[in-house]
């Protein structure tokens, strides 16, 4: 065991057990930065029973820089007039999470958002454009029904009442079901989806009046040469686990789809990325840890005769195996106490 984790482990339970391992999550975003293999000091901690101490930490670190970001979006509503919140990134990157725990904060600052998430104004499938190969285009900004968009849009900041649509995925098209929405005098417009950042989101809608957060997932452990991240592994390995329990895809499904999703956000979502005001990462020490177990199986379903998708099912299974689980008991003790976690992921 390591010095740094030998202090950790000799810690009382107590409120300096929390400052240790505060310590213990920024020397893993060190050892990161410089190159080391942070894996083995996460599963000394991990192996000893201290995963609810380490989640609790790690989802507080979460919790201030959000609140740093709550604060500069509360000056600029309350000083500057700003009225729309923009939040964008790539597929799995936790844009509707951070939107949600945002928008918790505001509430506490008295500021009641208003979210529109940009997926209800995708435009029917018969619609929607198609690619080189003829086939419908999922990734493409122009699936959105823009005009519409727009003129909901303007209507909301202008103080109307708007009928606000629901995208029906099993149809594939998009339905009015009675609901409305009216921004108040402490409204804040919430956009959230892959491409709320594109300048031709709302160009009639000065840039003044927008903040724009760009939402990223960046893995804050190094896991050595050997065994390493590539850089979208964090987010495909969310995907796997959300297609499975969403759309009861197989892994199989997902790696095959993840190429496209990959070229849309070059073509679509990156490019405008910096334009954001703010940028937060959501990628959390403990989640692999989190996913292991039923991603590790949806992994080995991969069959061999799918050679391109079984060499990465392989890749990210080794990746896998080097991280200690969490078990249901870990999420059972941090319950109380916790403020960002994925649904039981222990189970």
């Amino acid at each position: 065991m390591s010095e740094i984790t030998a202090s950790v482990m000799q810690q009382p339970s107590t409120h300096n057990e929390h400052m240790s391992l505060e310590d213990f999550c920024g020397t893993i975003r060190k050892m990161e930065s410089q190159g080391q293999d942070g894996i083995s000091l996460f599963n000394d901690v991990i192996s000893q029973g201290y995963a609810p101490d380490l989640i609790a930490e790690d989802e507080f670190q979460h919790s201030r820089r959000l609140e740093r970001i709550t604060t500069e979006i509360t000056r600029r509503f309350r000083q500057e007039g700003m009225r729309i919140v923009l939040v964008a990134g790539p597929s799995c990157s936790g844009k509707t999470t951070t939107s949600r725990f945002l928008n918790l904060m505001l509430r506490d600052n008295g500021i009641q958002p208003c979210v529109v998430s940009l997926d209800n104004y995708f435009l029917n499938l018969d619609q929607r454009p198609l690619n080189a190969n003829g086939e419908i285009d999922y990734e493409s900004f122009y699936g959105l029904d823009l005009k519409q968009l727009g003129r909901d849009i303007s209507s909301l900041l202008a103080g109307d009442q708007v009928s606000m649509p629901t995208y029906d995925y099993v149809k594939g098209e998009r339905t009015y079901r009675g609901n409305t929405l009216k921004l108040e005098s402490n409204s804040l417009l919430f956009l959230e989806g892959l491409h709320a950042l594109n300048p031709l989101l709302v160009p009639d809608i000065d840039d003044d009046l927008k903040f724009k957060l760009f939402v990223t997932a960046q893995a804050t452990i190094y896991y050595g040469e050997k065994v390493g991240l590539e850089e979208h592994d964090n987010r495909l390995l969310r995907r796997i686990y959300r297609d499975y329990n969403s759309r009861g895809a197989s892994a199989l499904q997902t790696l095959q789809w993840w190429p496209g999703v990959l070229r849309g956000e070059n073509l679509w979502i990156l490019p405008f990325a910096s334009n954001a005001d703010a940028w937060f990462n959501t990628s959390m020490v403990f989640e692999f840890s989190a996913i292991k177990s039923r991603v590790s199986q949806l992994l080995c379903e991969v069959p061999e005769s799918e050679p391109v998708e079984y060499k990465i099912a392989q890749r990210l299974y080794a990746l896998l195996d080097r991280v200690a689980p969490l078990t249901h008991e870990d999420f059972v003790a941090i319950a109380p106490k916790r403020r960002f976690l994925l649904s039981n992921e222990g189970k």
